[in-house]
């Protein structure tokens, strides 16, 4: 299905909707409806540029603007969403300032976890590895992007819990917003899925060894592509991204080098 165009903001509604089945009314909803949003922002359902229909969502949704708003707040702290007073909330652009600071963040953090990883590995970690690595499979194999996104997070998400804890993992995750958009953008891409799925493989065999220089190693490579990624997405899809993002790239790679 084609993307919405992205010259000018559009109403919410156009292009996503919710449905009151995407709430559990039992429980709190802040927390559900930030993941709703913002994992439609990191999919580009909702693109740069859209406008956010609050009435909308809070209609289709079945809730009061208290917990969309509070959902808004933590997305303007990710710079995944501009509130411009008098305006009105908007889906932000991809500034590449925030892409690399989850790349650090991610550099920094994640490739400690996995030697961490590594040296605790034990056959109920590798367990939940092998069956996500099997789903990995079965959906690259459908060519399923959504859903191989969402287990490429679960992987990483194991990992970062395993060697470490939950709390490191929401402070990688609060960190990446930004990149997880150009990640997502990637996914379509002929053989990106092969090639992502294969890096996979070379980190869980490098846990499963317990062999922690492998698997850091392998995790690096994985990281490190997506300067490429984001190299391909300036030059293919310019307009999601805010000015300037050509020179802070080679900035960050020479810092990177």
């Amino acid at each position: 299905m084609p993307r919405p165009r992205l010259s000018a903001a559009t109403d919410i509604a156009s292009s996503i909707n919710f449905s009151v089945a995407d709430i559990n009314q039992a429980l709190p909803k802040t927390a559900q409806v930030y993941e709703l949003v913002r994992r439609a922002i990191v999919s580009l359902d909702m693109p740069p540029g859209m406008a956010i229909n609050e009435k909308k969502i809070c209609e289709e949704l079945q809730i009061s603007r208290t917990p969309l708003r509070e959902a808004i707040l933590q997305l303007h702290a990710e710079n995944l969403v501009d509130v411009r007073p008098n305006a009105g909330t908007f889906v932000a652009p991809i500034d590449l300032r925030y892409v690399l600071e989850g790349q650090l963040v991610r550099d920094a953090l994640e490739m400690k976890v996995v030697r961490f990883a590594a040296r605790r590995v034990d056959k109920q970690f590798l367990a939940r590895l092998d069956l996500n690595m099997h789903q990995q499979r079965t959906l690259a194999g459908e060519r399923d992007y959504d859903q191989f996104y969402e287990q490429d997070e679960a992987m990483h998400q194991l990992i970062c819990e395993h060697g470490a804890s939950q709390r490191i993992w929401r402070l990688v995750t609060g960190a990446k917003a930004q990149l997880d958009r150009v990640r997502r953008l990637q996914m379509p891409e002929p053989n990106h899925m092969t090639i992502v799925l294969a890096e996979h493989v070379a980190i869980v065999e490098g846990i499963r060894a317990g062999d922690e220089n492998a698997a850091a190693q392998a995790m690096k490579i994985h990281l490190d592509r997506v300067f490429l990624t984001i190299r391909h997405l300036m030059a293919e899809r310019a307009e999601l991204f805010a000015p300037q993002a050509g020179p802070l790239l080679e900035e960050f790679e020479r810092f990177s080098a």
